[in-house]
């Protein structure tokens, strides 16, 4: 038996998808909000007995090892590696070493022991060390975070990989290195504190560096390479995500110094953007970690701009953040470092909604009173308020904003949806007579929903309309072993509402025993499935 057979043979996939999601039952399965989109009914289900999972709301698939793969964002390797060391099972390690001397994570780990020899060696070691001893950072952070010191040289760390064997060019592949003139390499990272960036599993994906010396520029960060993305990834998450599932809170800051400041200080939920613009990803990331989640970026204007972009971000996932709004430092590491824990503790209780910071920055930024300065606060909040997908929380904004700007809540609409209405005039809801077919037979039918949900992909219709309704049945019947058409309709667009009567009334006037019902929903399926395979 391979590893990969051994793992699964006695691994369930209820125990790996319980890693992640809070399991019901249903039936022989079980159901969750599904873990890879954002959804208020739950549509991911778990078969115990096929140990595989799937989702109608996004349609994801798969095994033990897909769950593993897809939410600690790894290799194949790595998850097997995850699970074999999660569950307890040993496994050869000749026949399951993922590192060898020319991989990338195998270079990487060379780079850390290089530059971590370098933070305690030598007069630009001292240097870099006092340094970290006057930003107030210890010993058994240096440790924690596995931090070092790149010397100021063009070809120590080059030269480093070359005695021990490593394969230059994918130094290279992951920027470590830098192609000059005449082929010759040079060291991208000089004269620098180096911060590891590491996976959520804790194998090392990049580097971060700052500088010591004034003529640089301040941070230098590894770029995209083939095993790192940086808008995929969070700094130092793989050492908070655990804090921040206990807390149910995670605190989100700017840079390196923030997140190793706060960490050391107590503050262990936090995580660090990488100074970039908040992504989809990170987002997931600590959604899956935590229910709350705190803003905690530097006072100066770029820090209040990039603050507002991480709101409309998480706006598009139905998070509403808190904003940790602070006075007498410029950033959260000199916060903390000069005010202390109980400063910041009672910064954390004041947290500012989200959507109330951008009420009151609006207020801050432009004269209310005047129209056209009134229209411009309007539309920095419905530029975010827009991006909320969850109608019921927009709608909440739309009133709150107009009472906030002392306008109607029916002109805020039309300043989220100036072209709803001619959009919805030019394009007609279609839904084809196979998808009618198939709609009708669930509705004549619905104790079949369980048998078909099992290979039948909602993505095998053509129409929008048509997948979101067979989804919702299929979540209906799923929640309730019943179809509920209050329940559905509420979810459903006009149109889709009116289509759905359409058939409801037209169709189901014709009387239909179960032989022909069966007979239409194995034909219908079988022509999508001839269609699209």
């Amino acid at each position: 038996m391979d590893s990969k057979d051994q793992i699964k043979e006695h691994i369930s996939i209820v125990d790996v998808a319980s890693l992640y999601v809070s399991l019901k039952p249903a039936g022989k399965n079980f159901k969750a909000l599904c873990p890879f989109h954002t959804e208020k009914t739950p549509s991911f289900f778990v078969m115990p007995d096929k140990n595989s999972f799937s989702c109608f709301g996004c349609n994801r698939f798969g095994d033990i090892f897909t769950m593993v793969q897809e939410m600690e964002n790894i290799s194949f390797v790595e998850a097997m590696n995850f699970l074999a060391e999660k569950f307890n099972i040993p496994l050869e390690k000749s026949r399951f070493k993922s590192v060898k001397k020319d991989d990338y994570l195998f270079i990487n780990e060379l780079a850390c022991e290089f530059f971590k020899e370098n933070l305690f060696s030598g007069s630009e070691g001292k240097t870099a060390l006092a340094y970290l001893k006057n930003r107030g950072i210890n010993k058994e952070s240096i440790e924690n975070f596995a931090m070092g010191y790149a010397p100021n040289s063009w070809e120590g760390l080059s030269g480093y990989l070359r005695k021990k064997g490593a394969v230059l060019e994918k130094a290279l592949e992951l920027g470590l290195l830098v192609k000059k003139e005449k082929n010759r390499t040079y060291d991208r990272f000089r004269g620098r504190i180096m911060f590891p960036i590491f996976s959520e599993t804790g194998t090392i994906l990049a580097f971060g560096g700052r500088t010591i010396f004034d003529d640089a520029a301040k941070y230098l960060n590894s770029p995209d390479s083939p095993i790192y993305k940086k808008g995929n990834h969070l700094f130092g998450f793989h050492l908070s995500k655990h804090y921040m599932k206990e807390e149910k809170t995670g605190l989100l800051v700017e840079g390196y110094l923030d997140m190793i400041s706060l960490f050391q200080a107590g503050f262990r939920h936090v995580a660090a953007s990488l100074g970039t613009a908040l992504t989809e990803k990170q987002v997931h990331l600590l959604k899956r970690f935590c229910n709350v989640i705190h803003i905690f970026y530097d006072r100066d204007a770029a820090g209040e701009a990039a603050t507002v972009r991480n709101i409309e971000k998480m706006f598009e996932q139905n998070v509403n953040p808190g904003i940790v709004v602070f006075e007498g430092a410029k950033d959260p590491d000199e916060f903390v470092r000069t005010q202390g824990r109980q400063a910041l503790h009672e910064a954390l209780l004041r947290t500012e909604d989200g959507f109330n910071f951008l009420l009151n920055k609006a207020a801050r930024e432009f004269d209310l009173s005047i129209p056209d300065q009134k229209r411009k606060g309007l539309d920095l909040v419905m530029a975010a308020t827009a991006k909320m997908s969850d109608p019921v929380i927009r709608e909440d904004y739309i009133h709150r904003m107009a009472a906030f700007f002392k306008t109607s809540a029916d002109l805020v609409n039309l300043g989220l949806h100036p072209g709803q209405h001619k959009e919805n005039s030019e394009q007609p809801l279609k839904i084809t007579l196979m998808e009618e077919k198939v709609l009708e037979a669930l509705l004549r039918a619905p104790e079949v929903i369980p048998e078909i949900r099992e290979f039948f992909s909602t993505e095998l219709l053509a129409g929008l309309a048509s997948r979101n309704i067979i989804r919702l049945l299929f979540v209906c019947y799923e929640e309730h072993g019943e179809i509920r058409f209050a329940e559905i309709t509420k979810a459903l667009t006009a149109s889709e509402k009116a289509r759905l009567n359409d058939i409801f009334s037209q169709k189901m006037q014709m009387k239909k025993d179960r032989a022909e019902i069966e007979k239409d929903i194995i034909t219908s399926i079988g022509n999508f499935q001839k269609k699209w395979l």
